[in-house]
């Protein structure tokens, strides 16, 4: 979405908070995160903050996006806000059902009427996946009629499922931007292509193939958004995987043209320096954007004395590539608290090593059942509670190894582990386990890729 100060994007968060990063660039080559949309998360949600959605209407920002409902079924829902970077209230469902509502899109029809257009998850149920349109209530916050079925998966290329609509009106005609495919993980194979119409409603006729492939350098392309450029060309916004790494995906720009047959072409994308850089996170001031924990309430976390007193829970920030290693410094804890770090994806799914009782533990979470898998007593001197110093590190590649400083050498805890389940992109994430009053301090957080 562009507006004063630039462009500004916004993200899925999946099972993490705060919800939705707001970003923005002056340039569409630069973003820095300036807010969120959801700090916390919503009395009626359970997780899953997928598919969020920026527009500008009547004075207001609206974010309308897709959350799994504490109910368990799948909601359409919208949040709004005087100013793109927040506070954001929050106005719950618009929609939800057992089969699933997700990738809403407001959009205008052809008489400036207001629209919104989702996928219908069925693909979730073993049953269609249609991309249907209805219009929104004066005010924007909920549906005025059933919804209409504008097309759905029929041509071979689209493995069954039609998903994440973005429009753009050229010429007098619709074109209805869409991805088809596995959007995510090691075993993708999303692509993106269009149909065009004289109205929103239809009839929609379909590109034969897609628009965008897979590259030499990205994988699995899709969920595209559209912008207009410095001079007002059409510009198309996707997400993909650097080839090789399926923590590291990529917001891609390119520009969008037409062809002789009034087809959109997809010229080449910018190349966005897809190598992740390394990073250290001090707490010299106070907790910035871009720390995020499990979906659920906020750890206990403050920044004193230049350090991170943390309560039982997880601060993550995002590695952006699944091999790295982190290397976390606790440097005081109380003697309920068990401090440690880990490396985290979505769904309870986790590594990481803690200490307490003189000993250093190694374990593991899948799908949230959490398991001891190694462990090692600490050698006399090190700290007690209270007081002195521990260096914790944790590397990832084909596994993931786990270990402490010792007398200034690196003591391995425990066997090289298997990798947590990615559903996402990996976290590394300071941690503590204990009753609601442990605390431990931290001094710093890095993450080095590899």
């Amino acid at each position: 979405m562009q507006a004063r100060g630039g462009w500004y994007a916004t993200s899925t968060s999946g099972d993490w908070l705060p919800a939705f990063p707001i970003l923005q660039s002056k340039d569409l080559s630069r973003w820095r995160q300036i807010g969120s949309v959801l700090s916390r998360r919503s009395a009626w949600a359970d997780g899953d903050f997928w598919a969020p959605e920026l527009v500008r209407r009547d004075g207001r920002v609206f974010v309308y996006y897709a959350a799994k409902a504490r109910s368990g079924r799948r909601c359409l829902a919208v949040a709004t806000s005087a100013r793109v970077r927040g506070p954001y209230r929050d106005h719950g469902p618009i929609l939800c059902s057992d089969i699933g509502e997700i990738d809403p899109l407001p959009v205008t029809d052809e008489l400036s009427a207001k629209w919104l257009v989702w996928k219908r998850d069925g693909n979730s149920r073993g049953r269609p996946t249609p991309i249907l349109a209805a219009p929104l209530a004066p005010g924007g916050l909920s549906l005025a009629a059933p919804p209409n079925e504008l097309f759905r998966a029929d041509a071979p290329w689209e493995g069954g499922l039609v998903e994440a609509p973005a429009l753009l009106r050229s010429g007098g005609a619709f074109y209805l931007i869409y991805s088809a495919g596995r959007c995510c993980g090691r075993h993708c194979n999303y692509a993106t292509g269009v149909a065009r119409s004289p109205s929103l409603l239809g009839p929609w006729e379909k590109r034969p193939a897609p628009i965008l492939t897979e590259s030499a350098g990205f994988r699995c392309p899709g969920h595209v958004g559209i912008a207009r450029g410095p001079s007002g060309e059409p510009v198309l916004a996707y997400h993909a995987y650097v080839r090789g790494d399926p923590s590291n995906r990529q917001l891609l720009l390119a520009p969008l043209s037409f062809d002789a047959a009034g087809w959109p072409v997809v010229g080449p994308a910018e190349d966005p320096s897809p190598q992740p850089q390394a990073a250290r996170f001090g707490f010299d001031d106070r907790l910035g954007p871009g720390w995020e924990w499990p979906a659920g309430p906020a750890p206990a976390a403050r920044v004193a004395a230049g350090r991170l007193v943390l309560g039982p829970g997880a601060l993550t920030r995002q590695t952006g590539t699944a091999r790295f290693t982190t290397t976390a410094v606790v440097t005081a804890h109380g003697a309920s608290a068990r401090p440690g770090l880990a490396v985290m994806a979505q769904h309870g799914n986790a590594v990481g090593i803690e200490f307490w009782a003189g000993r250093a533990r190694v374990w593991r979470s899948d799908e949230g059942h959490r398991t001891e898998v190694g462990a090692v007593r600490l050698p006399p001197g090190r700290p007690v509670p209270g007081a002195g110093q521990m260096e914790l590190r944790v590397s990832v590649g084909e596994r993931v190894r786990l270990a402490l400083r010792v007398r200034g050498r690196w003591l391995a805890v425990g066997r090289a582990q298997p990798l947590p389940r990615w559903a996402g992109g990996a976290h590394a994430g300071l941690h503590v386990s204990g009753p609601a009053g442990a605390r431990a301090q931290f001094d710093s957080l890095s993450i080095e890729p590899r």
